[in-house]
């Protein structure tokens, strides 16, 4: 049993080892494509200004899409329309 466990923490340090180089050469490849790129700007800010925008646009539309189901769902209670299928709660 002792074999095993020696086994798994050598190739937990090696997977470690391994996965901490290729990391590292990936982050100085990004960071060498976001250099070389200058209508990436380094900072990102024009990047989250632009995507702050779309998801309060998203979140707009949300907002109105739940509003007129709210208001069907409303106004089909108060014709009688309501889902037959659900049973009543008896309290």
């Amino acid at each position: 049993m002792a074999e095993k466990s020696g086994n798994f923490w050598g190739g937990f340090f090696v997977g470690a080892v391994l996965g901490g180089a290729v990391g590292a050469i990936a982050a100085l490849k990004l960071t060498e494509a976001s250099e070389d790129n200058p209508e990436v700007p380094a900072d990102g800010a024009i990047h989250a200004e632009q995507s702050r925008r779309t998801l309060e646009q998203k979140i707009a539309n949300l907002n109105a899409a739940i509003d007129a189901v709210s208001q069907e769902l409303s106004t089909a209670m108060e014709n009688g329309d309501g889902d037959s299928d659900t049973p009543e709660r008896s309290t």
